[in-house]
């Protein structure tokens, strides 16, 4: 995978994951009245706060996976036989 490439997905990544953080506090505001567990809004807004987390922690995570595996490929065997 190209590096330029890479890297803007997991840019795209974060302002997705920021994204959804918004949304989730925005829903979780709008619907602070009734604060239980029957107040589907705020629930929806909960959601959007985990899943907007974890989407942010991926995009920060796979950069570094993908760095570690690039750094522990294998030399290619094509340049040994020559």
């Amino acid at each position: 995978m190209n590096m330029k490439k890479s890297f803007d997905m997991f840019r795209t990544l974060k302002w997705i994951a920021g994204l959804v953080i918004v949304c989730g506090i925005v829903c979780c505001v709008w619907n602070m009245s009734e604060f239980n567990d029957r107040n589907l809004g705020l629930m929806i807004g909960i959601g959007f706060l985990v899943g907007g987390i974890q989407i942010m922690l991926f995009g920060m995570v796979a950069p570094l996976m993908q760095k570690k595996d690039e750094a522990a490929a294998p030399p290619d065997s094509a340049n040994e036989l020559a």
